[in-house]
Parts: C-alpha cells; structure tokens; sequence
C-alpha cells in the first residue's frame, strides 16, 4: 500500500463518517432519522435472535435422531449377537 492510497482511505473515511454525523444530527430530521435507524436496529437484533433459536433447535434435533439412530443399530446388531449364540446354544 503506498502512501498516497493510505492517506485517500483516511480522506474518503473522515467524508463518510462527517456525512454520516451530518445526516444524523441534522436539527430538522435528524430525530426521526435516528428513530428510524435504532428501530431498524432493534428489528435486526430480534431477527438475529429468532434465526439463531431455530438453528440451534434444529441442530439439537438432529443430535437427538442421530443418537437415536445409533442406539437402534447398535440395539439391532446386539439382537443379531443374542439370536446366533442362542442358535448356536440349541445345536448342541
């Protein structure tokens, strides 16, 4: 990165950032602006929350039906265990 890109970076971000202040603290609209912008980010955060809850039952189930799964095959291979060594018991 050269010196001159360096310092164009810190221009452009000190523009934006005083466009930004100026849009937000502008003394006719400013106060709706600023509602609008907290209540957009108040929706966000609930929306965040409620994608973040479902992923997290979502996932929990899964463990379920896979553990669950793993017990069935386990369970079926130890019924199989149990059916020759009973065979095996009633030829001799």
């Amino acid at each position: 990165m050269n010196l001159r890109s360096g310092r164009a970076n810190w221009l452009f971000s000190g523009l934006a950032l005083g466009a930004i202040a100026m849009f937000l603290l502008d003394p006719d609209k400013g106060r709706r602006r600023r509602a609008l912008a907290r209540d957009k980010m108040y929706s966000t955060g609930v929306k965040t929350r409620k994608r973040i809850d479902a992923k997290s039952r979502d996932l929990t189930n899964r463990a379920k039906g896979l553990r669950a799964e793993a017990r069935h095959m386990m369970s079926s291979a130890d019924n199989r265990d149990e059916n020759k060594a009973s065979e095996s018991q009633a030829e001799t």
